[in-house]
């Protein structure tokens, strides 16, 4: 009874073991139908067994073998690839590590019409620049920018705590009020100016209203009636006729003014003179 339970137990462990193989196998994808190709590489680092072949970013197989040739240092690498695949000559295949420490050979298809056969090695094996090979190089530049993004900093703190810097923001935080007390009073008369806005161009219109019902016509006619008379009043003095136009346009009455002013003149300068000529006065008698 001791023994048969010991066997059962040897045998569920066997089982147990084989399934693990196999459940690792598949989910490495090691249990399909596969074709081996062959690259040699002078640098493996983070390849290993299983690791990922890739045709533009999809799977397309795995590595599934590992040996070094230590008469040259090469590491020949055995790619299981899809049988459905079929890579044409001239095709590479390129080790690339990516951002989580692993590496994965990466394949680029060649452009011949003919087809490599299985058991082929393929061109390449190098290490194709990766997502994180730029960081060294950048670090030096990065090192160099660190005294001036301190000295930058340096100047934005003393420019912060600057006591003009606060004044300023201090003044721009007064006019920003009397900005908002501003906008506030506008927006509290605004409604009554538009008020007495609306009101002035209600009385425009009521003025161009009446303008325009008043007899505007019956005035133009009356004042172009007047001018007629006028013009005919001019015309009748501008052809001496009747008096006014005689005096207007003789010459005789001007020269008739100037001789009897002159004669005046000429008398009252007399009377002057010799009074006693004009005015004879007897006080007693003759």
């Amino acid at each position: 009874m001791k023994k048969a339970n010991e066997f059962r137990i040897g045998l569920w462990t066997i089982i147990a073991i084989v399934v693990m193989v196999v459940g690792i196998k598949y989910l490495k994808g090691q249990l399909h139908t596969t074709t081996s190709y062959y690259v040699i590489s002078p640098n493996v680092e983070r390849v290993g067994e299983s690791s990922h072949v890739k045709l533009n970013g999809y799977k397309v197989g795995y590595v599934s073998d590992m040996q070094i040739n230590y008469s040259t240092n090469e590491v020949l690498l055995e790619l299981s690839i899809d049988p459905n695949l079929k890579l044409p000559k001239g095709t590479a295949a390129n080790i690339q590590p990516d951002l989580l420490g692993n590496s994965n050979v990466f394949l680029t298809l060649g452009e011949s019409p003919e087809f490599l056969q299985p058991g082929d090695t393929l061109k390449g094996g190098g290490m194709a620049p990766g997502l994180t090979d730029g960081i060294a190089d950048a670090i030096p530049v990065v090192m160099a920018l660190l005294p001036k993004i301190d000295t930058l900093l340096t100047g934005l703190n003393v420019l912060v705590n600057d006591s003009k810097l606060q004044e300023s923001l201090l003044q721009i935080n007064v006019l920003t009020r009397k900005l908002d007390r501003t906008i506030t009073d506008l927006n509290r008369d605004l409604p009554g100016i538009m008020g007495h806005i609306d009101q002035a161009s209600a009385n425009l219109d009521t003025l161009s209203l009446e303008l325009r019902q008043a007899h505007v016509d019956q005035l133009i006619a009356e004042a172009t009636s007047t001018l007629d008379s006028v013009n005919v009043v001019v015309a009748r003095l501008n052809r001496t006729e009747g008096t006014a136009g005689k005096l207007i346009n003789s010459d005789e009455l001007h020269t008739r003014l100037e001789t009897t002013l002159a004669s005046i003149d000429s008398l009252v300068t007399d009377i002057k003179q010799h009074p006693r000529r004009y005015i004879n006065i007897k006080l007693f008698g003759k």
